[in-house]
């Protein structure tokens, strides 16, 4: 069993050895919770994708993060500007890595699933099954809400026609069948035997978000099931805030916090791919940090989105600004220069739209630095140990109290008040007259609190388009608001020439 789950490890994103599966009868199937949880590791291990190349579609060309060009630096064929600019194209390097990561996920998901629906019944097959079933649901709402209208594939057949692009709508509604069937199999236990692996929580957090985001995914507005799914959550009692807001991302975080629902584990050996300290870190942070390397000096903030972090929201800690410093405490200097973050000091070279400069340093210096995820000074080979949280109990409160305002009728403005405060009275522990009243709580204050809580945590582009924001001016783009069909990013051109049956999003030409 365990050379078996070694070898799916080894082919999570490729075939499988289909010889081995043939081999299996009745006496060699998973039987105990440690062999099914062996034969479902490439399911998990797919996941690590969701902070590469995933991250950066999401984020990209939201209004939170700015990769400029600095001098020679960060340039990467304009890749960064497109996504800034909206620019991207069905060729665009992000748009294609991130459509292969998923479809690659959901076909190592339907590939496991076929090996253990042979296996004999039992609690634990008939659990396992729901916990893939709702990973790839969770996969299918990434690509979906990326994408939009995408092939719908839930067998592993290779001799089958290949598959025709589906209606976002009908993907919509294959991810809350799914959720809703599956719910009920699923562990209700938060402890370290079920961290890292959907619970009954996870699926019902899912299903708020999935039918937050219905009337822009089908049409129809899903107002009360956010809310009924969200109360589900909260009236758990499995999750609570964490009293300090950073604990929950530092290198050392994991099953023992309070707020995450699910997380994706890393680790600097077992499970690498957290790179995200080396994107945001200044060169000279390396002494910051007490780093073995040397940081790439790119991802930062845009001004707008910086302000709107005020001094006294704890939320604010989690940027570099201003004068750095040594770990012992003295100013940092980079080639003989003071380092001293400037968020605003995005000037353009003359004659460019994107390039701020950087020979001189003083580009390099540009836009407050995002360290949520703590540097792991115990790296090793560019990789951080810190797990990434893809679902918490604040975006819990969050969505219910916005589904209420929204007009949903199973809740009152009481309870949203009462919700988003749980959220708010954490960032401001000091000034309670910072909490909403009935009258301060307005979908534009959910939507600036959204900013302030989910920095890197992929929730802005959704949340921007949702509240009709896409198409705003950003720090060097302009408004555009004919430009609403570049909330689906195109079918990539790699995609559709593997498969003809592949229709392009509306509004891109191949």
């Amino acid at each position: 069993m365990l050379a078996l789950g070694l070898t799916l490890v080894g082919h999570s994103c490729t075939k499988f050895d289909d010889k081995m599966y043939s081999a299996y009868t009745e006496e060699t199937f998973p039987k105990t919770p440690e062999q099914f949880v062996a034969v479902t590791g490439p399911v998990y291990t797919s996941a690590r994708g969701y902070f590469d190349n995933y991250f950066s579609l999401q984020t990209g060309g939201a209004d939170e993060v700015v990769v400029p060009t600095r001098g020679g630096d960060w340039f990467d064929g304009g890749k960064w500007r497109d996504m800034h600019f909206h620019t991207w194209s069905p060729s665009h390097e992000i748009v294609m890595n991130t459509w292969d990561w998923g479809f690659n996920a959901i076909g190592t998901c339907n590939r496991v699933l076929s090996i253990l629906e042979k296996a004999p019944e039992s609690d634990t097959k008939a659990q396992t099954l729901a916990e893939i079933k709702v990973m790839r649901a969770w996969y299918y709402y990434l690509m979906m809400d990326a994408y939009g209208n995408i092939p719908l594939v839930t067998s592993f057949d290779t001799g089958t026609e290949l598959p025709a692009t589906k209606p976002r709508a009908e993907i919509y509604n294959f991810i809350v069948q799914e959720l809703e069937a599956n719910l009920s199999q699923l562990n209700e236990e938060k402890s370290e035997a079920t961290y890292a692996r959907p619970t009954k929580w996870f699926a019902h957090a899912l299903l708020a978000k999935v039918y937050l985001n219905a009337q822009v995914y089908a049409g129809t507005a899903q107002w009360n099931k956010v809310v009924e799914h969200a109360n589900a959550v909260i009236s758990s009692g499995k999750y609570s805030l964490e009293p300090d807001f950073l604990a929950q991302f530092k290198t050392d975080n994991g099953a023992s916090n309070t707020e995450p629902i699910f997380s994706i584990p890393f680790d600097a050996t077992r499970a690498s791919g957290n790179q995200l300290f080396l994107r945001v870190l200044h060169y000279a942070h390396r002494q910051t940090f007490e780093l073995t390397v040397n940081p790439w000096n790119g991802w930062s903030t845009q001004p707008d989105y910086f302000d709107l972090f005020e001094n006294d929201d704890i939320r604010k800690k989690q940027w570099l600004y201003g004068q750095q410093y040594t770990s012992t405490g003295q100013p940092l200097i980079y080639d003989n220069i003071n380092v001293v973050i400037d968020p605003y000091g995005f000037t353009l070279l003359p004659g460019s739209d994107f390039d701020i400069g950087g020979v001189n340093n003083a580009g390099r210096l540009a836009g407050a630095r995002c360290i949520k995820y703590y540097p792991d000074k115990n790296q090793l080979n560019n990789n951080a140990g810190n797990d990434v949280v893809v679902m918490r109990l604040a975006d819990v409160y969050l969505m219910k109290a916005e589904a209420i305002l929204r007009g949903a009728t199973n809740g009152n403005a009481t309870e949203a008040v009462d919700a988003a405060n749980m959220v708010r009275g954490r960032a401001f522990p000091s000034t309670p007259s910072k909490k909403f009243t009935l009258t301060s709580l307005t979908l534009d204050a959910i939507y600036r609190e959204r900013a302030l809580e989910f920095t890197f945590e992929l929730t802005r582009r959704t949340d921007m388009i949702r509240f009709g924001k896409w198409e705003n001016a950003q720090l060097f783009k302009q408004a555009n608001a004919n430009e609403t069909y570049k909330r689906l990013f195109p079918i990539p051109t790699r995609a559709r020439s593997n498969n003809a049956n592949l229709a392009q999003n509306t509004g891109y030409v191949n």
